[in-house]
């Protein structure tokens, strides 16, 4: 069979094998033709981006820098912090709580007499409970003259009797030598060493497990009204 043709085919000029892929390349002028390109714009010089991006990662990993990295730092540590439980029937993620927990908020102004603060106190221990299948809750007031207890939340005398006996066991008549902020100064002092500083009290299903008359009572040993500080802990 006749073929005027060749085979291999001759070059076609003007294409991409228009000269022989197996030629020599000639390195300096092809660096010479790229740093040609390179200033004339049409190719960017990746190296210097590349280690910006490289120094930037290394600063955001290994040094707390505040300011640029903030958003970053909040981001990654709201991710590291949350632990999953699993998933509800309506395919909710649940979540479990950070802990320890803890809160310090201030009571309304009362003057002498004990108080029922407990429905005062459960709106800041909230965020506190969710989730929490058993815990414990110590309520810690940062003060030398009022105290913290439990008793009986129904009957309001209760809270009168509560202060009367206070008053007989510890009478303000008493020759106190302690008395640079009033006469009622060392023997308030002295009823909140009685009553204590503190109650602790269990949590079970994200509730505090009270008995059914207990509640949480705030003890203010000064004729004057003071505000007040609680420090609230959960532990697991």
């Amino acid at each position: 069979m006749s073929d005027s043709s060749t085979y291999p085919p001759s070059p076609v000029r003007d294409t991409l094998y228009s000269s022989s892929p197996h030629e020599p390349i000639d390195k300096r002028e092809a660096r010479r033709k790229l740093k040609a390109q390179h200033r004339a714009g049409q190719y960017g010089d990746p190296t210097n981006i590349t280690l910006l991006v490289l120094a930037l990662a290394l600063l955001y990993w290994f040094l707390p820098i505040p300011g640029i990295f903030e958003f970053l730092y909040s981001k990654r540590n709201a991710r590291d912090s949350c632990k999953c439980t699993g998933v509800n029937a309506a395919g909710e993620v649940l979540l479990k709580p950070t802990m320890p927990w803890q809160k310090q908020f201030t009571l309304s102004s009362r003057s002498k007499g004990c108080h029922l603060i407990q429905n005062e106190i459960m709106p800041h221990l909230e965020e506190g409970l969710k989730g929490v299948k058993v815990g414990v809750l110590t309520l810690f007031i940062q003060h030398t003259s009022a105290a913290l207890t439990l008793n009986e939340n129904f009957d309001k005398d209760v809270r009168t009797d509560m202060d009367m006996a206070l008053d007989k066991v510890v009478p303000e008549s008493l020759p106190w030598r302690h008395t640079d902020e009033g006469p009622d100064d060392s023997v308030s002092h002295t009823k909140t060493s009685l009553i204590g500083a503190s109650v602790t009290i269990p949590i079970t299903d994200g509730r505090l497990n009270l008995g059914t008359w207990q509640s949480v009572y705030l003890c203010e040993f000064r004729k004057l009204s003071h505000k007040r500080k609680i420090v609230a802990t959960i532990l697991p």
